[in-house]
């Protein structure tokens, strides 16, 4: 999938103005998640993205922290610059363009440190629940 077509999708979901500001949303919950996956993983996922929107994961290092003390959609609020209201729709709709271009059995692994929170918000999608 190109990006252009990632970000019309999450912007349809997300009702975002502009496509540049929905670029710096998807960026903002990709860096937030990327907090809260081992280093590894983190580029299993950004191997699964459109190259433009994986290039920030791959410099993403050492960022896990496995005592994160910021709620996940709060983070995601403040990272993507969006209102608290919108964090869960976006990182919804980011999870599912995430879903469409990445392997399904790949995804599953990736997610499987994630907290049950954050998992909820893949549920679109339930294949990619950790069975």
């Amino acid at each position: 999938m190109y990006e252009d077509v990632f970000i019309a999708e999450v912007r349809e979901k997300t009702g975002i103005a502009t496509a540049e500001e929905t670029r710096r949303a998807v960026r903002g919950v990709l860096h937030a998640l990327a907090t809260r996956l081992p280093d590894g993983w983190v580029h299993h996922l950004a191997a699964e993205l459109p190259p433009t929107l994986a290039e920030p994961l791959w410099s993403y290092q050492h960022l896990y922290d496995q005592e994160v003390h910021l709620d996940f959609l709060a983070d995601v609020a403040a990272r993507a610059a969006v209102p608290p209201e919108l964090a869960e729709r976006l990182a919804r709709a980011v999870f599912a363009a995430v879903a469409s271009v990445g392997d399904p059995a790949l995804l599953r692994r990736v997610y499987a440190p994630l907290t049950s929170d954050i998992l909820a918000l893949t549920e679109s999608d339930r294949s990619l629940l950790p069975a």
